[in-house]
């Protein structure tokens, strides 16, 4: 894979379930893809494209190099692992799709596997929501909500499922978003980057 990865699969295989004995390739392109599906939508074009250029040219310093280490990668590193372990027992070749189910080895059903999944994917969110109140308060001249291309969100919802709100808090019943108000005082680019 000639994709630039922002963390390398001996990083995710250290620090979660993944361990050293699955084959890299099993869930190396699950990192790319929560690169592009998660990270690069987070940030938007602009500051994506800064890291991506700084980390490749080994040039991450300041406040670029905090917003790399205390959020890309972790929230790379959980999403990364949500989404290999929701196809890890699955194998694709030229002969179809196959499930792989071991011999003496209970293997657990869809449910109990998006709950496990989950649990990382809900790592990541709060991460998210970390990341939302520090870009709040840290001016990076890269993060816009609108630009030429990929606009920075301010709403990630990396959780499936519903959310049935708090008792302190009627208004938000329905369906979880991953989101939260997080009502500070921006300091970036002027347009709402915080609610």
């Amino acid at each position: 894979m000639a994709e630039l990865l922002f963390i390398t699969p001996q990083e995710i295989a250290k620090t979660t379930v993944i361990g050293g004995n699955v084959d890299i390739d099993k869930y190396q392109f699950a990192i790319y893809t929560t690169q592009l599906q998660v990270i690069l939508p987070l940030l938007g074009t602009e500051l994506y494209d800064k890291l991506k250029t700084d980390f490749e040219n080994n040039n991450l310093a300041g406040l670029y190099l905090v917003l790399f280490e205390k959020f890309v990668k972790p929230i790379l590193k959980n999403q990364t692992t949500a989404r290999y372990i929701e196809v890890a027992s699955y194998t694709v070749d030229n002969g179809g799709i196959y499930k792989h189910e071991a011999e003496n080895e209970t293997v657990p059903d869809r449910q109990e596997i998006e709950a496990f999944a989950n649990g990382y994917r809900g790592n990541a969110q709060v991460i998210v929501e970390q990341f939302y109140k520090w870009i709040c308060l840290n001016h990076l001249p890269e993060y816009k909500r609108h630009q030429d291309e990929v606009n920075a969100t301010r709403n990630m919802g990396l959780m499936n499922g519903l959310y049935f709100g708090t008792s302190q808090d009627g208004t938000k019943w329905g369906n979880y978003e991953g989101t939260m108000n997080r009502g500070c005082n921006c300091k970036n680019d002027g347009n709402d980057c915080c609610d």
